[in-house]
């Protein structure tokens, strides 16, 4: 070693205490993740033997193969690129993605999501390999992922759609390079979140062809093959009534392009993997997703309602990929002579982001076994299809609203490290969830929605009755079903009081109410689980549960005493 190259042997042991945590973060996140393991042995009982072997196997490349790629194709210099014309000047409107794209899709793609859940029931499965890819972000192919599963549930309805087999088989290809991907395009200029304001046009040509025309301003996954889009096809009908809802293949059967041409790609704070793009159609082929008539339906009820579900459990594992980096690196990481694990508040912050995660995992996949048994002719009717549409948005509105802050305190852990982007995966994390925060709905646009349906639904009471009879079911517990018995009480107050109020208060006193809502179903589902975990040993989730009780439920509050850091331990496993 030369003089520029000596080291002190201070430097050399903090390397070496990294580098045994950079081998730690490497190992087999399934594997090391006993608490999701459970949650799969809970809802996939009969499967959950072979799932074990498919997902260890799949999470062992999501870490050592997927990861890598992900972060390499993530460098500014490899993001994508519009090439509008080829080298002799023909328009080709062609996004160029750096190779490391297409090798991450394949290892993503083969893991079979869109197999899986294209099969009745089976939604959950396929989204348990969704938690997994995301822990490396949305990746560039998780958000294709979800509009792709959205065309598959709009096909599997429609009968007599032309290529429906063709497209269905080509969407469900394991294979990035051998696949069709779908994109979703709804967003306009003038529309957002008011969709009702779009404008773009779907008209018929002399051949009883479908053409739109218009513009739309934010197009993820730019160069898929199927794109799945509304078009408002009776200008003299106003609003989402006038919106029918088409498939808009990117080549025509001669080969050609279709009629359309993007003019830039957004730069996004995340998801900077994927191709958004502004994108304006003039006359491209299309293709009518059932009646015109139905279509903003079709988008609320299956593409909109899939996808919420998918990017709940999207950034829900983002989430658990940061807690599980930073409470290795709590435990490596040397601060005044002790690993930073032994200070209290630095136990806190980790426990807290545990116990509000598993509490959100226990409400998303009980609210997907629901929709699987719904799929499935299990449970029936009007009511159960209400109950869904809420928990999806539910589901959705908190799992976004946390996990930036999750991933931002498990950032925090590292400290000055956190902020490095080639030091650990977490900035790409953080970036990530915040896009998947505002995909989908926002947060007061959930809120709004959940107001309207408790007004013409009544699909509060629905909720609460639903609530009722999960809760006979479980076991009394060291008085933990008083608890939520009181909390629903409240939740009953507050909706009372809510339906006789103004409109302008109603908007203010939802907010309160769909965080009540949310907490009070994850709370109980968590609750649900941990009597099963504690059966088998382990006491992981009942811990979780007390905290998040303390931090969550009414008429609790957190107390520091002894008892408090004992459970903040038992949570981390740490003593």
């Amino acid at each position: 070693m030369n003089a520029l190259e000596e080291s002190h042997p201070e430097n050399d042991k903090s390397r070496q205490t990294l580098k045994a945590w950079q081998g730690e973060i490497q190992q087999n996140s399934y594997l090391l993740d006993a608490d999701f393991r459970h949650s799969i042995h809970y809802y996939l009982a009969n499967d959950h033997l072979r799932l074990d072997q498919e997902l260890s196997k799949f999470a062992d490349r999501v870490v050592n193969e997927l990861e890598p790629l992900v972060m390499e194709n993530n460098l500014c210099q490899n993001l994508p690129r519009i090439e509008h014309y080829d080298n002799i000047g023909r328009r080709v409107e062609k996004i160029v993605h750096h190779p490391s794209y297409e090798a991450a899709g394949n290892i993503i793609y083969s893991s079979r999501i869109l197999e899986r859940m294209s099969k009745n029931g089976g939604l959950l499965e396929a989204l348990t390999f969704m938690f997994l890819s995301s822990q490396v972000g949305e990746a560039g192919h998780n958000c294709p992922i979800a509009c792709s599963a959205g065309i598959i549930r709009v096909l599997q309805k429609i009968n007599n759609f032309p290529q429906k087999k063709f497209f269905l088989e080509k969407l469900s290809t394991p294979s990035y390079t051998d696949n069709f991907t779908g994109a979703q395009f709804l967003t306009e200029i003038q529309g957002g979140s008011d969709v009702g304001q779009n404008a773009s046009e779907a008209y018929q040509d002399g051949s009883g062809n479908w053409r739109i025309t218009g513009e739309k301003w934010f197009c993820s996954n730019a160069d898929a093959e199927l794109i799945l889009m509304t078009a408002r096809f009776d200008p003299s009908i106003p609003g989402t009534k006038g919106l029918g809802l088409f498939l808009v293949p990117s080549r025509l059967d001669t080969g050609e392009r279709n009629h359309y041409t993007m003019r830039r790609l957004k730069d996004k704070i995340g998801t900077r993997s994927m191709a958004s793009a502004e994108i304006d159609f003039h006359g491209a082929y299309a293709i009518a997703i059932g009646p015109p008539t139905e279509g903003f339906k079709m988008v609320m009820e299956n593409v909109l309602h899939i996808s919420r579900l998918f990017n709940t459990f999207c950034v829900l594992g983002m989430a658990r990929r940061a807690y599980h980096i930073a409470l290795s690196y709590a435990h490596h990481r040397v601060a005044f002579e002790y690993p930073i694990i032994n200070y209290p508040l630095v136990q806190e912050n980790l426990a807290r982001i545990k116990a509000e995660s598993n509490a959100l995992i226990a409400s998303i996949f009980a609210t997907t076994d629901l929709q699987d048994k719904y799929d499935t002719g299990k449970i029936t009717g009007e009511k159960n299809k209400l109950l869904l549409r809420l928990l999806a948005n539910l589901n959705k509105y908190l799992s976004a609203l946390w996990t930036v802050d999750h991933i931002h305190h498990a950032l925090d852990t590292l400290a000055g490290n956190g902020a490095i982007e080639n030091f650990s995966i977490i900035p790409h994390l953080l970036r990530d969830s915040i896009v998947c925060e505002n995909w989908e709905g926002t947060h007061n646009i959930l809120r709004m929605q959940i107001l309207k349906d408790i007004l013409r639904y009544q699909i509060d009471e629905i909720f609460l009755n639903h609530l009722e009879e999960v809760i006979s079911q479980i076991d009394e517990c060291r008085g933990h079903k008083n608890v939520l018995k009181q909390n629903i009480d409240l939740l009953k107050a507050n909706l009372k009081r809510l339906k006789s109020s103004s409109q302008e208060l109603q908007s203010l006193q939802i907010k309160k109410i769909v965080d009540q809502m949310a907490t009070v179903f994850s709370a109980l589902h968590l609750l649900s689980e941990s009597i099963d975990q504690e059966k088998k040993g382990s006491h992981s989730k009942s811990a979780c549960f007390e905290y998040f009780s303390k931090l969550h439920l009414s008429g609790l509050e957190v107390s520091y005493h002894q008892d408090f850091l004992n459970l903040l331990k038992m949570i981390l496993g740490y003593s």
